[in-house]
């Protein structure tokens, strides 16, 4: 019985993407929460964007802002009811649009 390959098999082996060499991870420094290493032949500003995306993704600095000054129960109640009526409105106006997809008028 004959055996076929899968077109993706064909010509392929373990070897022909070389994966990149170990480096153990660096020891982030003490008192740092967030680290990034400037790798070799890496600008600078590239790593600084990473960095920046880190700190962003954590939303650390969202939760200090916000807690800088004492909001009333009733306001938070009022921008969550704010927020949810643009997530709605958003969602209704995609769902809207894609009602007329295919349709001919």
């Amino acid at each position: 019985m004959k055996t076929y390959q899968r077109s993706n098999q064909l010509n392929k082996s373990w070897d022909d993407n070389p994966r990149r060499e170990w480096k153990p991870k660096p020891s982030i420094p003490s008192g740092c929460s967030y680290y990034v290493e400037v790798r070799a032949g890496e600008e600078a500003m590239r790593a600084y964007r990473r960095i920046k995306k880190k700190i962003k993704d954590d939303k650390f600095f969202d939760l200090v802002k916000e807690r800088q000054h004492y909001q009333k129960p009733s306001f938070k109640k009022r921008e969550k009811a704010k927020k949810r009526r643009i997530v709605l409105k958003k969602l209704q106006r995609e769902r809207e649009d894609n009602l007329f997809i295919g349709r001919k008028y």
